[in-house]
């Protein structure tokens, strides 16, 4: 059963689900940063919630939690926003942490990754969407990264971690994921997909 929020006005209730628009992942990525998890809480990465691998993603623009009932504006949102974006491919990099919420994650390699269509499809999904609805949007700067772990239980030294095996995949669509909770278990399930039709068939330079 999926968990509802909802929160009251006057005699009714207005049913909230929380969203974010990001990159599904592939699963050969899924399943070797499975493998990296694994590696890397034998080299004493103490963190007491490791990311389920099947849920891992990129996120391209966190919503938090909206009325249903602007679901429609959400996905329009998304449609506008891939109009111009075309398939770009990107390559993991570096692992690092975000030591003021203790978040572990792998990053991007920037030389050997498309960043420019990231950040890109990052600024328009952000454009689109403050056109369609008034939201107070985190104005700190796109870190696009893959959270392997939270709640780290103390400093990680990442410059003395072995830099994982990159992993080089295309991305065709943009996603909408809820986040919910389906009999008890954390899900992320894709509410829509908007595929990148822009120059699709063209042979599109990596930016090297």
């Amino acid at each position: 059963m999926r968990r509802a929020f909802y929160k009251f006005f006057g005699e009714g209730r207005v049913y909230l689900t929380r969203l974010f628009y990001g990159l599904e992942l592939p699963q050969e990525w899924k399943d070797a940063l499975r493998a990296l998890q694994t590696a890397l809480k034998a080299k004493q990465v103490q963190a007491n919630a490791w990311n389920n691998p099947d849920l891992l993603h990129m996120t391209v623009l966190f919503l938090g939690q909206m009325e249903e009932e602007s679901l429609t504006n959400v996905v329009a949102a998304g449609e506008k926003a891939v109009q111009d974006c075309r398939p770009f491919q990107l390559t993991t990099g570096s692992l690092g942490q975000f030591s003021r919420n203790k978040v572990f994650w792998l990053g991007l390699d920037k030389q050997h990754s498309d960043w420019q269509a990231l950040n890109h499809l990052h600024q328009q999904v952000k454009a689109a969407i403050l056109a369609q609805l008034p939201l107070d949007l985190d104005e700190k700067r796109y870190r696009p990264h893959i959270t392997l772990a939270r709640k780290l239980q103390q400093h990680v030294d990442v410059d003395r971690l072995a830099l994982p095996e990159p992993l080089t995949a295309t991305f065709t669509d943009l996603c909408l994921f809820e986040s919910t909770r389906i009999d008890g278990q954390l899900c992320y399930p894709i509410r829509h997909r908007f595929a990148f039709t822009s120059h699709a068939d063209e042979e599109m330079p990596m930016k090297w």
